[in-house]
């Protein structure tokens, strides 16, 4: 099940990198949406290959 949801987490980040191309700036900064829509995908995918706690205790 765990590489499934990896597999499933590498196919919807590469979507995400593919939809969310654009130069709308965000607010007051210069980052646009599509930076920080990467960045919280980069943070997903980095949490579903971290370890889980079950597979710590054993």
């Amino acid at each position: 099940m765990k590489r499934q949801l990896q597999g499933i987490s590498l196919i919807l980040m590469a979507i995400l990198l593919t939809l969310t191309y654009g130069n709308e700036a965000f607010f007051d900064l210069s980052m646009s949406w599509h930076t920080i829509f990467v960045l919280i995908g980069l943070a997903g995918v980095f949490m579903t290959f971290l370890p889980s706690q079950k597979d710590k205790h054993e």
